[in-house]
């Protein structure tokens, strides 16, 4: 039986506190700060569907150290220590562990799955922003990481009905591509469309929002979305010009992090975000935001 969401906030907090507690002591690791990323932190969950994102902000470790030869950021070292006190402190919790180049995945309890990642304390977002330009365009993704706070803090502080309607999007998403295991839409991508939308529409009127959030993607190969929170489009803060594959429409540019097209990178297990476009595309028409689940009611309706 799928856990509730008190029961997935309980758990954060209590897995939060553990590591509060416990990961300088057992790994030299202070925390600077734990931020709760995914769906969960974000505030955009969908009941029976939580991602839980555990990003340690850390003063341990600088962007130079986690650089590898080639550009790529390299976890790994931190990542075994993780690993290690996974195992170590919560033996009893934690079972199915594993290594991925970015985290150490877990399922905590039998009842949630957990990504614990870490990232160096970064104070000024142009310091990043300035680091990425010295890095080979095609290792930026791997520097993701590193903008999570800012990205849940974006997404946490849109309106709640906002993020209502996010949830909806997500689960419209969910009813078109049940395999979670194959190329989908991630929610990343889907809240940064339905806040674009909102945006353009002027309106948070779930009518006007689902008409501007189709535009978007019928038109998707010339679109064109950036935010102006953290940088500026010029990237005029940093000083450092934004690679070719940011530079130009189409682009859905992550509002933390000018370097981070989310419009090519925001499919999952797929190699070519084009045809997942034409996906979404052809699926678009029944979405509508205003019913409870985003499927549009109606003799095309999926069940």
């Amino acid at each position: 039986m799928p856990i509730t969401q008190e029961e997935a906030r309980r758990i954060t907090k209590e897995l939060v506190q553990h590591i509060y507690n416990t990961l300088d002591v057992e790994t030299g690791i202070t925390p600077k700060e734990v931020i709760k990323g995914g769906s969960l932190g974000q505030g955009t969950a969908v009941n029976g569907e939580f991602d839980l994102d555990l990003v340690i902000i850390t003063e341990a470790i600088t962007l130079e150290e986690i650089k590898g030869n080639d550009g790529a950021a390299n976890y790994s070292f931190w990542l075994r220590k993780l690993e290690c006190y996974v195992h170590k402190t919560m033996p009893d919790r934690c079972t199915d562990i594993r290594v991925t180049k970015m985290a150490v995945i877990f399922q905590y309890q039998g009842e949630i799955e957990v990504d614990l990642l870490i990232s160096p304390h970064i104070v000024d977002p142009h310091e990043f922003y300035r680091f990425l330009g010295r890095i080979p365009p095609e290792h930026h993704s791997s520097y993701t990481v590193c903008t999570n706070k800012w990205q849940v803090e974006f997404i946490s502080k849109q309106t709640n009905t906002v993020k209502d309607l996010i949830r909806k999007a997500k689960m419209w998403r969910n009813l078109i591509y049940r395999d979670t295991h194959r190329a989908r839409p991630k929610s990343y991508l889907m809240a940064l469309l339905v806040i674009a939308a909102h945006e353009r529409a002027g309106s948070a009127e779930a009518s006007a929002v689902t008409r501007e959030l189709k535009k978007l993607v019928a038109n998707n190969q010339s679109v064109d979305v950036h935010w102006n929170k953290y940088y500026t489009i010029t990237h005029s803060g940093s000083g450092v010009p934004l690679p070719p594959h940011c530079a130009t429409a189409p682009r859905i540019l992550d509002p933390a992090n000018p370097f981070y097209n989310v419009y090519s990178e925001g499919f999952s297990y797929t190699r070519n975000p084009c045809s997942e476009w034409e996906k979404v595309t052809g699926n678009i028409d029944t979405l509508d935001l205003v019913t409870p689940d985003g499927m549009r009611i109606g003799p095309n309706r999926l069940n």
